[in-house]
């Protein structure tokens, strides 16, 4: 017999806090993993055809959780990697530097981080093989299965966005 929407949520609340601290150990970040135990809370209504057992309820919702943060793990990195090889490492400093300009220097960091953090996947997916793995157009179009316009116009779209965050 299949359990019942009122069932599955149930168990969630009964799982929470040990998915929580799934999440907390993974991520290192109580704040992350919190965000993420609502998005498992907002995609039980997607669990369907409804399971049989609570093991079917426990395993989609430590599957989820592990899904989640691996793709919240992969997009810091990738954020990451563009913000270095852009910017340079945080300890690179010009030690010559006016304290407007360093001030003016960290501004930039935070506009080009959070307009990268602004990038849909596929977007932020196209730039980091552009400039960080150093790939042609068609070279990620053949990778990622899209076309070479597609391409072309999403790294369009990345590079004046960054553009447009440091302008304004």
């Amino acid at each position: 017999m299949a359990f019942s929407e009122h069932d599955i949520y149930r168990i969630f609340i009964d799982h929470r806090p040990r998915i929580l601290g799934f999440l907390q150990q993974r991520l290192r970040c109580p704040d992350t993993a919190a965000d993420l135990i609502q998005d498992i809370y907002l995609r039980l209504r997607l669990l369907k055809p409804p399971p049989n057992s609570e093991g079917e309820v426990r395993a989609w919702l430590y599957a989820v959780a592990a899904n989640l943060s691996i793709d919240y793990l992969r997009a810091e990195k990738r954020h990451h990697d563009l913000l270095d090889h852009y910017l340079g490492g945080a300890t690179e400093v010009d030690v010559s530097a006016s304290p407007e300009r360093s001030a003016q220097a960290r501004d930039d960091w935070r506009q080009i981080e959070s307009a990268l953090a602004e990038l849909p996947d596929l977007c932020a997916d196209i730039l980091y093989l552009s400039r960080i793995e150093g790939l042609s157009h068609a070279e990620i179009a053949a990778r990622l299965g899209i076309s070479l316009s597609w391409v072309e116009k999403q790294l369009a779209r990345a590079l004046l966005q960054c553009r447009q965050a440091l302008d304004t």
